[in-house]
């Protein structure tokens, strides 16, 4: 009988952009804890040495939002490594500006970390992402891929950009055996977002998603386990939205739980 497969990355190698905290840094953990050499990326050269460190595997220092911070991780991981079995392009900036107050360099910030870099490290890092087996390229996009959110254009579209380039490769490197699969969290409790959801109110949050509560980081790694694993073997251009529900639009008009008798 064919043994099923499993979410385990032993003897994978990985790189996880942005990945000294938040999202990133769960990543980093679970991907190492499931048995991958995790490269851990950030700006901050004690942060990612430290992390690095606990994990047992080498780190790299850029900054995604200069023009040649791609080239420099990508330089990196070529030098040292034979091939990539896993890409997870999760670094990412949010700038929240009305359209009548829009700074277009901090537009351009948005731009250049959330899409540029992406495509940059593909394109770059495709020799080393053919050389591994069945190799699977994690684009971590969000539900404002597809959902608009007032005063955040800049975001949205980068996101929206960002997933339709996930969809376009994958057309054209599947006949390689190459993966490449959105992944969509919803609200989920980070450093960065948590002011955002303190002054909305968590009580709002629970009305607003289906689960009744905000994700924790921990909770995207299952999602990007299963996609960077050969348990997804088979998926490719597609996006696993992590979100509890809170893409649905009429949560308004969900039913009151039924009592249980």
């Amino acid at each position: 009988m064919e043994e099923l497969p499993t979410l385990r990355l032993d003897g994978k190698v990985a790189l996880i952009t942005g990945s000294t905290r938040g999202i990133g840094q769960e990543l980093a953990t679970g991907f190492a804890r499931a048995g991958a050499r995790v490269w851990v990326h950030g700006r901050s050269r004690n942060e990612a040495e430290q992390l690095a460190a606990e994990l047992g595997g080498p780190f790299v220092v850029a900054d995604l939002s200069t023009p040649n911070g791609a080239r420099a991780v990508a330089e990196t991981v070529i030098t040292a490594e034979s091939q990539l079995d896993i890409l997870v392009n999760n670094a990412g900036v949010e700038e929240t500006m009305p359209i009548a107050a829009m700074d277009i360099e901090r537009f351009d910030r948005v731009w250049h970390v959330n899409v540029r870099a992406p495509v940059e490290l593909v394109h770059r890092l495709l020799p080393l992402l053919r050389a591994a087996p069945g190799a699977s390229v994690i684009n971590v996009t969000s539900i404002h891929d597809v959902v608009p959110y007032a005063q955040n254009s800049a975001y949205c579209a980068s996101k929206a950009a960002l997933a339709m380039f996930t969809r376009t490769i994958a057309i054209e490197l599947g006949p390689e055996g190459i993966r490449v699969n959105n992944l969509a969290p919803g609200a989920v409790e980070t450093d960065i977002n948590r002011e955002v959801l303190d002054l909305i109110g968590r009580r709002q949050f629970q009305e607003w998603i289906p689960l009744g509560r905000v994700a924790q980081t921990s909770e995207m790694v299952g999602p990007a386990l299963f996609l960077a694993s050969d348990a997804s073997s088979y998926v490719t251009g597609a996006t696993l939205y992590a979100d509890g529900g809170y893409m649905q639009h009429l949560v308004r008009y969900r039913s009151e739980p039924q009592r249980r008798h």
